[in-house]
């Protein structure tokens, strides 16, 4: 029942959106010098906008892009019952929702869930779709790109029996900063936060129902400076529905200290709760990228979410998501997806459920 009340709650809560509110790129035409934004002092204190109301706990479950029983998870559904029955939203990589090649995703493009009727049966389950869209990346810059090509999801989606409730924000603080493929948008934190602002905008005025988070990475970025982006974009009328933390613990290419890792989180959870933003954790292989097979992923995942666990209990969302790779053939391929209930089989449907089980959920 409660299961139920929650899958009712979230398209009732993106109605009322309408009256309140390293992954590669589409090969898009790249801006060689991209504009300056422009207005970007936030210096005049502004009120703290009210915050897109949410229920409290949430999990998502965001399949690798290459994973190789991807489509299964729609044509065998009877292998993952119990896991399905424990998540909340959905999460497809931009890329999988787009029909153009991707060789990180394999075959797992737009076709093959077209063939899987993947949208519609989510709808069918009530379980609603994210999709990780790019706000700020280096073959955009101006925020306007970027939302076109996140316009093409929804339109994807839409003609195959979906709808789109959530737009999570691939980590456009670093997007505006990062150089990548050659290209960087060289911004200051300001002017990425007005960027990231003017996309959120857009895709208010054209999809008020959609509600739009933003991923950000640590201690890529530190707890000051991470703070400091969402005061920014609170200045400009536009707090992310949710805040996820992507956190690498071998960020630099050394094991970062625990307990450091713990105290941040705790002072992360405190901020986000003290600002009214649902406060999430990726649960990856976050200890080790190198993890070569299922088992490994499993471990490692299974390793941070106990130490997540020990530092500040269940985050409000829990976020089980893989971009692992890649694999010889190119593919972003670890884990698996299924089965969930062969002790043999570290399937990433089995570590929803052990993982959900460390937190008592």
């Amino acid at each position: 029942m409660q299961k139920t009340v929650l899958r009712l709650a979230i398209p009732l809560m993106a109605m009322m959106l309408a009256c309140n509110l390293l992954k590669p790129a589409p090969a898009n035409p790249v801006a060689t010098n991209p504009p300056k934004p422009t207005d970007t002092a936030t210096d005049a204190p502004a009120p703290r906008p009210t915050p897109t109301p949410l229920p409290t706990d949430l999990v998502w479950f965001g399949p690798n892009m290459g994973s190789l029983d991807y489509a299964e998870l729609f044509t065998k559904p009877e292998q993952w019952s119990v896991a399905r029955s424990r998540i909340n939203v959905f999460k497809f990589y931009t890329q999988n929702v787009l029909p153009y090649p991707c060789t990180i995703c394999g075959n797992n493009t737009l076709g093959t869930f077209v063939q899987a009727k993947a949208f519609q049966t989510l709808t069918e389950w009530g379980i609603p779709i994210d999709v990780d869209v790019g706000a700020l990346k280096e073959w955009g810059c101006t925020g306007t790109e970027e939302f076109r090509v996140a316009e093409e999801t929804i339109r994807n989606i839409r003609a195959n029996g979906g709808d789109v409730t959530f737009f999570d924000m691939d980590e456009p603080y670093m997007g505006g900063e990062l150089t990548a493929n050659g290209k960087s948008c060289g911004y200051t934190m300001q002017e990425s936060a007005e960027v990231t602002a003017k996309f959120m905008r857009l895709v208010k005025g054209a999809y008020p129902n959609i509600i739009v988070g933003n991923t950000e990475p640590y201690p890529y970025f530190s707890v000051s400076e991470l703070e400091r982006w969402i005061e920014a974009l609170e200045a400009r009328g536009t707090t992310p529905a949710f805040f996820h933390l992507d956190v690498n613990m071998l960020e630099g290419g050394a094991r970062h200290d625990t307990g450091h890792v713990s105290s941040d989180l705790q002072t992360l959870s405190q901020f986000f709760q003290a600002h009214q933003i649902p406060f999430g954790v990726i649960f990856t292989a976050n200890t080790n990228w190198s993890a070569a097979s299922n088992r490994a992923y499993f471990d490692a995942t299974m390793q941070w979410i106990r130490l997540v666990n020990d530092a500040i209990g269940k985050p409000q969302h829990v976020i089980f998501n893989s971009w692992l790779g890649p694999a010889p053939g190119g593919a972003h391929e670890f884990p698996i997806n299924l089965p969930e209930n062969d002790p043999s089989a570290y399937s990433h449907t089995r570590l929803i459920l052990e993982g959900l089980d460390v937190f008592g959920q």
